[in-house]
């Protein structure tokens, strides 16, 4: 199956985190500009180009986003021939502030126990799903770069019961023996099947639960005919490091630059 293009990827991408975690996206012809209403960091409030964009339209970025009450903030993917644009951001006072490894798995030679598996159907599981996944997600934990949940919790329940019966989003829950220990989440549109939140209870780390919850994902996507299975991770993390242990592979890097404050 041919891939997509990763300019292209990621506007697929954008376009999927669209009444997820984005609330707008403004096309400007050149950039398309995410919002995100409840939370201001520019992780989920940015442009996103494709090219070296001129003053003028950098200027225009910065209007819209300051319109919207957020910091000015550009995404792009980190190719040879857009080391341009990196100096020219930084030469109108942007900084380099997250680098996403966008990873892919190839669909292929996927051999794991999903026997104990379930999808979220119901509102009660939705309710255990949730439990787990807080679970999962604790402060001080070197395998989890992230932290608490906190009111990301919220978000999670509102966008399943916004999104699960169009079979955008789909919740999983792994049990071992009948306890519920990890979760995932698969994201369908477009042909990009990603994967997200997920976790396992620190009691059953290295029981390959984590891996069952991940590859999951992956023969889901595949199952819903999608050409793409994908995560995002930061290069030298925990998490990182363990799909690589599974399966995914670096396919490009993407930049996140934000204007620095006066």
């Amino acid at each position: 199956m041919i891939k997509m293009k990763n300019s292209n990827f990621l506007q697929n991408y954008q376009h999927l985190q669209y009444g997820i975690m984005y609330n707008k996206l403004i096309d400007l012809g050149f950039t398309s500009i995410a919002w995100c209403r409840k939370y201001d960091s520019p992780f989920f409030n940015h442009a996103q180009v494709d090219r070296v964009i001129a003053e003028q339209e950098l200027q225009e970025i910065e209007w819209n986003l300051q319109e919207l009450n957020r910091k000015p903030a550009v995404y792009f993917e980190n190719r040879s021939n857009l080391s341009v644009l990196t100096q020219f951001l930084s030469e109108h006072g942007y900084e380099k502030t997250w680098e996403d490894s966008w990873m892919f798995h190839s669909g292929r030679d996927i051999t794991i126990d999903n026997t104990h598996v379930r999808e979220v159907e119901t509102e009660e599981q939705l309710e255990e799903f949730l439990k787990v996944f807080n679970a999962c997600y604790l402060k001080d934990d070197p395998q989890n770069p992230y932290g608490e949940l906190g009111d990301y919790l919220g978000v999670a329940r509102d966008v399943w019961l916004k999104n699960s019966a169009s079979g955008k989003i789909q919740y999983f829950t792994v049990f071992k023996e009948n306890k519920p220990v990890a979760v995932s989440t698969l994201t369908n549109f477009a042909g990009i099947g990603y994967i997200s939140n997920v976790g396992s209870l620190k009691e059953v780390r290295g029981q390959g639960f984590g891996k069952i919850a991940s590859l999951h994902c992956v023969a889901k996507s595949v199952q819903n005919g999608n050409r793409e299975h994908a995560l995002a991770t930061e290069e030298g993390s925990y998490p990182n490091e363990f799909y690589k242990r599974i399966g995914f592979r670096t396919r490009f890097t993407a930049l996140g630059c934000v204007k620095r404050e006066r």
